[in-house]
Parts: C-alpha cells; structure tokens; sequence
C-alpha cells in the first residue's frame, strides 16, 4: 500500500511539473508571438490557457496586453479585470489596468500601480518592470518616471533582458540614442532569441538617415530568424525613406519597400492590426488604389473598427470618389473620440467638401486642421491658390480666410495678398452677374465684400511695404469704395505709392504692364484733381495727364482731359 501511494504521489508531482512545463513553454511561445506581431496568434495561445484553467490571472495579464497592443482598450480593460477576479492578489493585472487609464486619468492610473506594488513579494521585479513598460508605451510616455521604475526592477534582478530592452525604449523615445543603444545592445546579450532588441540597434542606425546600413541590420535579423515579421517593415520603412532621399532611385526602392511590406502582413498572420499598418505605409507611399482594396477587404470583417473609415476617406478622395470620401471620413471623425481624430483627417475631409461644393463646411473642417498641426496652413494655402487660378473666387476667399487665420504663418503675407485678390474679382465677378441680370444696384451695395479686400492688402502693405501690387490692388479696391457721384478720393494715397515704387524701377520703362498700370494709376488721379476748383490742383492734373502722354502719346483720355482743362483757363 505505501509503494502504491508513493507512486501516486510521484505520479502527481510528475504531472504537476510537466502542466508547469507545457505552462512556460506556452507562455514562451505567447510571448515570441507578441513580438512578432502575430497578435492572432498569441491570443488564440492564451485563450487556450485560460480554458485550461491553470494559472488564470497570469492568463488573463496577457490577453489584456494583447488587446492593449492591436489598440483595443475597452477589450483589454475587461481582460485585467477577469485577472483581478480570478486572482486579487495577483499583482500585474492592476498594472494592466493602470497602463488602460493612463490614457484617461493618471491619478486612476497611478492608483492601479500602487495597488499593484502593494500585492507585489520584494523579490518580485515584474511589477516595477511593466509598470515602466506602461509609462513608456502610454499616449503621452512618461520616460522619466519609468526610468525609475525600471531602474528599481534591475535593483531585484538584473539578469532579465526585458528591462534593458525598455530602459533601451525610454531612452530612445528620450532622443538619448547612445544610452538607448547600450541598453539594446545588453538586453540581446543576455537572450540572443530577443529579436526586438536587435531590431532596435537597426532603427536607430535608420534615424541618424545611414539607410544601407541599417537594410544591413535588418538583413542580419532576417538571416537569425527568416519568420520574424517586424524586420520586413523596418525594411520596408527604410526602402521608403531611402527612396524619398534620392529621387533617382525613387521607383527601384519604393518598389522593394511595397515588397517587403507585404511579406510583412503575411507572417503577421494578416491581422488588423498589421494589415492597418500596411495601409499607413500605403498613404506613405502614395498607392491609394491598392489601399483603397485594402480597406475595403478590412471593411468585411472589421466593421467595428472606425479607423478603416479613414483609409476609405484618404483613398476614395485620391481616387476622384468625392462624396464617398466625405462620407466615410465623416463616420470616422463622428464615431471615435476626438483624441483620435488627427489634423490630416481634417484636412481630407476639407478638401472632399470643396469637391461637393460646401465650401464654408469645409473652411470650418480645414481650420480644425490647421489648429491641429499649424504646418498644414501650407496645404490650406495650397488649396486656396488652385480655387482662384480655377477663378472659384468666392470660394477662393473663404479658404484663404483660414490660411490667414495664424499670423505666425509663413505664407502669411502671400496669403493676404490673394485673399484681397479673391475678394476684389469676387466683388466684380458678382457686379457682372448683377449687370447681367439688372441688378446692378444690389450688387454694388454689398460693400462688406470690397471691406475684406480693403483689409487684407493692408496687411500686405504693413507687412510688406515695398509691395507694389497691393497699393495698386487697395487703390482700385478704395476707388469703388469712394462715392462714385461725389468722390473723396479714397484712393488717391495708394494710387501715389504705387506710381513712386514703379517708376522708381529700372526696367519701367521696359515693363508694358507696369507702364499701363502707371497709366491707370495718372488717369485716376489726374481725374480726381481735374475736379477740383483750385487752380493749383487743376494744375497737379494737368501734370497727371502730361505723363500719360510720354508713356502713350495717342492716349486720347489724356488728351481730351487737357484740353477742357486748358478751356477752363
């Protein structure tokens, strides 16, 4: 009887150690599988685990931070709370739900991780280890502080190779890159099957722009494992770049990029969230057909996914499909939270409405762009051009109103100058239409046009004082501005400017346009003192017209002109 019990106790201890065995082997694999993306893979691993019921809340830890890494928060947040159900002792399932909150309450973040440390064994460094990881990886990283957690972790023990590989993340989202390289280069010394590790010594070489070097790098990954996934898209991103900075050999490496992207998304068991990736990196390289397919392919199985939305706006818009941009793009800005949304939505979604003609919606969606990365105003500019070359001038002019709408611009001079343009042929354009329909009267009563015109050349003219063409531009502006029965000469001030700085040029004489816009500015001014009762002012009109006369002897406006004042005297 006691060998029969022995051999059942032998047999239960071998049982025992070889469920733990099976157990770290799995968790192993699990964890290779997050390293090369393959996020299907690791969480069908670790929902075989769960329902093995062993070692549930380490279970659990996982799964959450696999939902954590295909960006899936709420799906997450559940995991780590099962965890915490499971086992309420058990430690990394607080920190789990401590890197969920980060993105909305760091006070209910930090609350999580001193729970944590709370249930934590002192000889237990895993706490303090991913509680760093989670500050490294939030929304808004805090490296400092996670330095100092993981720094405590290498107290414990300092022979796990995770904590130089994410002291190695803090320092290299730090921009401290020599620090960064020390601490990968250790943390592949001491688990050479760590290929991340390895992978990030390339992209730091990728960064200082050494782009054959670092394909070189990446290269050697390959060779140590031909299945590792994150190094094709390293390659591909370096092709990109290597591609962007020598135009000469721009279609061969763009071309080898989209090559190694696709193999890519194949090893990563095209998961979403890959395939998502693929899609970024075809927005990079400009294919918006194929990415087009592959949004529409994600469109079939991830319907919940809004991010998709985006990828159908950017195509479909790049495409010519206008209105399905703005519709898709709209169901993406509407349906996730604003955090989400970025300016280059915004801007898309700007321009699809130009497209449909709903212009002030779009000024209003092109200046939350602009609010979101003040860089895009370039864009804004860009697209405010093409409408008044396509003499859309009203349009023109409210975009233009955006581009202006940061006086730290770049543009900002140039963009004043032609929002007064768009305002002044808008203007005219509408007494046209006005003439046209015999409604002169009304048309040139809306003045408030002509105002804005008004303004923006003075900016011009502030900040650009040498400018000719906006003292030419204010004076024609001011001119229909002035009582048209009884004028005051409104423009008379500018009208002067402008003929100081052109014929103060040496090509004047030379320039046909600049004689004729001289012309136009003496005929106006020779007009306005002509009317005047003063002898000496008639006498200033009569200098006027004779300068017509040396640019355009046959000028007969010239001529008449001094004839009746020449009557009156």
């Amino acid at each position: 009887m006691k060998i029969l019990k022995i051999k059942k106790s032998m047999l239960v201890l071998i049982l025992s150690m070889t469920s733990f065995v099976v157990q770290a082997q799995t968790i192993s694999e699990v964890e290779k599988a997050i390293d090369a993306e393959q996020y299907q893979k690791a969480k069908e691993l670790t929902k075989s685990l769960i329902l093995s019921k062993s070692d549930g809340a380490r279970n659990y830890f996982y799964l959450g931070n696999i939902y954590l890494e295909t960006e899936q928060p709420d799906s997450a947040l559940i995991a780590f709370d099962k965890g915490i159900s499971v086992d309420p002792e058990y430690a990394l399932n607080y920190v789990g739900r401590g890197a969920v909150k980060l993105e909305g309450s760091t006070d209910q973040a930090t609350a999580d991780f001193n729970k944590a440390l709370e249930q934590t064994r002192k000889k237990d460094h895993q706490t303090e280890l991913y509680i760093g990881r989670a500050l490294i990886k939030a929304t808004k990283p805090d490296y400092e502080n996670a330095i100092l957690h993981l720094q405590r972790a290498k107290e414990i023990n300092d022979k796990d190779p995770k904590i130089y590989l994410f002291l190695g993340d803090a320092y290299h989202g730090m921009l401290k890159n020599s620090e960064a390289y020390k601490n990968y280069t250790q943390a592949f010394a001491l688990d050479n099957s760590l290929l991340r590790a390895k992978l990030a010594l390339g992209v730091i070489v990728k960064q200082s722009r050494a782009f054959r070097e670092s394909a070189d790098e990446f290269k050697k990954v390959n060779a140590l494992d031909p299945n590792y996934a994150p190094a094709y898209r390293e390659l591909a991103e370096t092709y990109y770049l290597w591609a962007m900075s020598e135009p000469k050999a721009y279609k061969d490496k763009m071309k080898l990029a989209l090559e190694q992207y696709r193999k890519y998304i194949k090893l990563t068991d095209l998961s979403p969230l890959s395939r998502m990736r693929y899609a970024d990196f075809l927005i990079l390289a400009g294919d918006y057909k194929t990415l087009e397919q592959e949004a529409r392919e994600l469109a079939k199985y991830e319907k919940s996914n809004k991010r998709i939305y985006r990828y159908l706006g950017y195509a479909a818009f790049e495409n010519g499909n206008y209105p399905e941009s703005e519709e898709a793009l709209t169901e993406f800005i509407s349906g996730v939270d604003t955090s989400r949304v970025i300016a280059k939505d915004w801007l898309y979604l700007g321009k699809a409405l130009i497209e449909s003609g709903k212009t002030d919606t779009a000024a209003w969606s092109l200046l939350k762009a602009s609010e979101k990365d003040s860089t895009l105003l370039k864009d804004i500019s860009t697209i405010a051009k093409d409408l008044y070359t396509a003499r859309k001038y009203e349009s023109a002019a409210r975009i233009y109103e955006v581009a202006v709408s940061d006086s730290a611009s770049k543009t900002y001079a140039y963009d004043n100058f032609y929002l007064g343009m768009s305002n002044y042929f808008h203007y005219a354009a509408k007494v046209k239409a006005a003439k046209d329909s015999s409604l002169t009267v009304t048309a040139t009563a809306d003045t408030s046009i002509l105002a804005r015109a008004d303004t923006a050349f003075s900016r011009v003219i502030k900040l650009s004082p040498s400018t000719a063409d906006a003292y030419l531009y204010r004076a024609r502006v001011r001119r229909l501005l002035d009582d048209a029965t009884q004028p005051e000469g409104l423009m008379v001030p500018d009208y002067e400017k402008y003929i100081e700085l052109v014929t103060g040029k040496p090509d004047f004489q030379s320039n046909d346009r600049a004689k004729k816009t001289a012309v136009e500015a003496y005929s106006n001014l020779g007009a306005i003192a002509a009317r005047s009762d003063n002898p000496e002012e008639q006498a200033v009109a009569v200098e006027y017209f004779n300068k017509i006369l040396q640019l355009e002897p046959d000028n007969k406006y010239a001529t008449s002109s001094l004839e009746v004042l020449e009557d009156l005297d």
